[in-house]
């Protein structure tokens, strides 16, 4: 009986990114809402009764938590430049591809800023970890996708940086088939411990990293859906390529004098 049920989920997920990440956040929420007693137990691992989330005052936890704002800030910058540059410069399509360059920046806006942060953190309520009684808080916890009203601004469901280290994955649409395989477990790890250290923070509960994972996995594959060969918008790959590069031949036109 669950092989009839599950194995046509998983067949369905192979060829469908965003039924996948759908899958993903039901299963997740699912679990959480069953067993909302586990966010406490993970958060607990890292919670003292004499120090209360130690991992705050450790010098290696604060320089991973600065690696994992800087690197993702550093890397959609260099991005930016690339798009703009590429305006200039026709012959960097062989570099990075406008569609892959604007999923990652759109994941960015369209994810980990709209929904995530303006949404989700702001309008949820959820309060901290640090913020709750049950680790010598004020507020009572609540669980995943309950408004609670607690917290105003800027709350613990989902996570923000979560969100961004799940982000780093997106990369592999820049690297070498060849590359991708150990590219996935250096950025696997990465984005583990940034996750990781925002729950050794107090900042966040496990729910809230995970669900962060899968609303941004959900969004990436929604845009790579939009800039695919099968776009039902006409955003293809090549079309975009081909529209970036009028674009450059305008401004160009406009900007710089002929000769």
């Amino acid at each position: 009986m669950m092989d009839a049920l599950i194995k046509p989920l998983i067949r369905e997920s192979k060829d469908n990114p965003v039924y996948m990440a759908l899958v993903i956040t039901g299963a997740l929420s699912l679990l959480f809402l069953l067993l909302p007693t586990l966010d406490l137990w993970v958060s607990n691992l890292f919670f003292s009764e004499t120090d209360g989330f130690w991992a705050k005052q450790s010098w290696f936890f604060q320089r991973l938590r600065r690696m994992g704002i800087l690197w993702p800030r550093l890397i959609i910058l260099g991005l930016l430049l690339f798009l703009v540059a590429r305006l200039f410069a026709p012959q960097l399509r062989k570099l990075i591809s406008i569609a892959h360059a604007l999923i990652l920046i759109l994941t960015v806006l369209l994810g980990t800023g709209l929904l995530v942060n303006l949404v989700l953190k702001d309008h949820w309520g959820r309060a901290r970890p640090i913020q709750t009684d049950v680790f010598g808080g004020q507020w009572p916890f609540s669980e995943v996708w309950l408004i609670a009203g607690n917290c105003e601004k800027n709350c613990s469901f989902v996570s923000g940086e979560g969100s961004m280290s799940f982000w780093l994955f997106g990369l592999l649409f820049l690297v070498p088939l060849a590359w991708r395989k150990v590219s996935f477990w250096i950025i696997l790890i990465f984005a583990s411990l940034f996750s990781l250290n925002r729950i050794a923070f107090g900042g966040h509960y496990l729910s809230d990293i995970l669900l962060s994972w899968s609303l941004t996995a959900l969004v990436m594959a929604l845009l790579y859906h939009l800039f695919s060969d099968k776009s039902p918008l006409g955003w293809t790959p090549e079309r975009l390529e081909t529209a970036w590069d009028r674009a450059g031949a305008w401004l160009c036109s406009k900007w710089v004098p002929p000769s």
